[in-house]
């Protein structure tokens, strides 16, 4: 039984929200509810969440615009629950800052595991010393407070999943990754979704610290993706 973690489900219809929260609160999580974005906020304001299961409708707001807006202040994880289950919409829910996304119909096994890699995952992230740091090109990945740092101090714009595929991918450095072992590595579906969702975080995480003229995430045609700076640690 987990009694550590807790999570907030938000969701608008009743029958749907109340299959969740029993099963989470059944599987040991302690589990609060909320039916739209207004209760939600109230409920985050408290700060006492790890996890929340977000409905992408909700009366009151939607939960891409949601999620996105959340990311700008907390880095609570996000499973988003929806009908629109379709590889471009996965994707836009992963590049705005969800840590992964469900389809609905919702069944309590296929939830619950899906809650449990997401919060193993980033609980494994956070859980280094606070000196865990690791340093490459004028770059630095703060494990502790799970942020990057620029050579003057200032943090990288990251989603928590750009942050989770660049501590992975440096802490491989030099060594070619396919898609489908960072897909698993990041407790994502397999299939086209899942593979597209690799891409697209690839390419915002070029950008974003650097662009195309000095790449720090090779290419490699066929095999996957390898990151070419060395990396120091401490």
């Amino acid at each position: 039984m987990n009694v550590k973690s807790s999570i907030l489900v938000v969701d608008d219809d009743e029958t749907v929200r109340a299959l969740i929260v029993a099963s989470v609160a059944k599987a040991g999580y302690r589990v609060e509810q909320a039916e739209d974005a207004a209760g939600m906020r109230a409920w985050l304001a408290t700060g006492q969440f790890d996890l929340v299961v977000l409905d992408v409708n909700l009366p009151d707001g939607d939960g891409l615009s949601l999620t996105r807006d959340l990311r700008t202040h907390s880095d609570v994880g996000v499973i988003m629950v929806t009908e629109r289950g379709g590889p471009d919409d996965r994707a836009l829910g992963i590049e705005l800052g969800a840590d992964d996304y469900l389809p609905k119909p919702v069944y309590p096994r296929e939830l619950l595991a899906r809650v449990k890699s997401v919060l193993e995952r980033r609980a494994g992230l956070r859980g280094a010393g606070a000196s865990n740091r690791l340093r490459f090109a004028n770059w630095t990945i703060d494990l502790t407070g799970r942020v990057v740092l620029d050579q003057l101090g200032r943090m990288a714009d990251l989603t928590p999943a750009e942050f989770d595929l660049l501590h992975i991918l440096a802490s491989r450095a030099g060594r070619i990754q396919s898609r489908e072992v960072l897909m698993a590595a990041l407790g994502s579906d397999e299939g086209d979704s899942g593979l597209r969702s690799i891409d697209i975080l690839i390419s915002r995480l070029r950008k974003k610290l650097g662009g195309d003229e000095a790449p720090l995430i090779e290419t490699c045609r066929g095999h996957g993706y390898r990151f070419v700076p060395g990396i120091s640690r401490g």
